[in-house]
């Protein structure tokens, strides 16, 4: 899975909802340098200074952008995504 892929997922009902994941961020200030590749979350490291995955413990501080129909825009949870088509 990787931004630009079609996505489904839970919306706050329960129901399966498809879109496009367009972005991903965190309300953590150090990952403020994401990217998704493979369906691996990484951050950048300005210790390492490259890209490492994302410890699973911050994993609930990332948050998705989903652009769904009519460009309805949801922000989800890593553990929302159902799988991606």
């Amino acid at each position: 899975m990787n931004i630009g892929d079609k996505v489904v997922y839970a919306d706050d009902e329960g129901l399966e909802q498809s879109g496009i994941l367009t972005a991903i961020g965190s309300d953590k200030d150090s990952y403020n340098d994401l990217k998704l590749k493979d369906g691996v979350f990484l951050y950048k490291s300005k210790k390492l200074k490259k890209y490492v995955p994302v410890k699973p413990k911050s994993l609930e501080s990332i948050y998705i952008e989903v652009t769904g129909f009519g460009n309805k825009i949801d922000y989800i949870l890593p553990d929302e995504l159902i799988g991606f088509i």
